[in-house]
């Protein structure tokens, strides 16, 4: 809880608190547990996360601010940042040619880096209870994966469809929302979505403290060809899912 509270602060100071009247401020921040499944190209054969590489279960970190406007044509605008790590080891039986280097034999170190920010452009339907958004998102991926000495790389922009819908649930405090990204290009397809129940509490005026969990499942399958990489770069198809908890606050 320690690690969401610091992280919402930066997302408050990233948000500028003293937005202009009529702007609503949104901020927050989670921790996700999350799981590693699915396979890395190598050569001369994929490699899996969990079989061959042995990438540990870990608690990630996400922080987003939003800022919303009733000017009509003029998007809204969200940011995100996904930290998303884990380590691990792998004891191979053969060199793999991978990110263009040689990944030796017997026990490597394992790590895979897939942390993320998001740009997000959304127009809302003015709704007075539901929350029907969408838009266009482009997420640029600083990060690797890691067999030993060999490393290959994933820094591509990749522009993706963007989408939210939720409800209030009246007299209650809660609501319901969903999130999804997706872009299918090429021999690429990546989808990210999130399910989140919130619960606004009642007791502090002129500002909604909620506190939030839900699911999120973050599926890449990727070559980094069709967003100017090369053959050098991260080609996997790789499923990273798992619950979250956290906190956000709404000016």
């Amino acid at each position: 809880m320690k690690k969401i509270i610091t992280a919402l602060g930066l997302a408050l100071a990233s948000a500028n608190v003293s937005a202009a009247p009529l702007v609503d401020v949104w901020a927050g921040a989670y921790a996700w547990n999350t799981t590693y499944e699915g396979v890395v190209s190598a050569n001369p054969s994929s490699l899996d996360l969990q079989d061959d590489l042995n990438f540990d279960d870990n608690t990630n970190n996400v922080i987003w601010a939003a800022f919303e406007h009733p000017i009509p044509l003029i998007p809204n605008i969200q940011i995100k940042q996904t930290s998303l790590d884990t380590t691990g080891f792998a004891q191979l039986d053969n060199n793999y040619n991978f990110g263009g280097d040689t990944t030796g034999n017997g026990r490597q170190d394992t790590a895979a880096d897939l942390t993320h920010t998001d740009y997000t452009l959304y127009w809302g339907l003015p709704l007075p209870i539901a929350t029907v958004d969408f838009g266009l998102n482009v997420r640029k991926f600083d990060g690797f994966v890691q067999i030993g000495d060999a490393i290959a790389e994933l820094d591509a922009p990749v522009p993706m469809l963007f989408a939210r819908v939720g409800a209030e649930l009246p007299f209650t405090g809660l609501a319901l929302m969903g999130e999804a990204n997706y872009v299918g290009y090429g021999d690429t397809n990546h989808t990210d979505y999130q399910i989140v129940l919130r619960y606004t509490l009642p007791m502090i005026p002129l500002l909604d403290v909620n506190l939030e969990a839900g699911y999120r499942s973050f599926q890449l399958d990727i070559d980094p060809t069709d967003f100017d990489g090369d053959e050098d770069d991260l080609m996997a198809d790789i499923d990273m899912s798992g619950a979250f908890v956290g906190v956000s606050l709404h000016f």
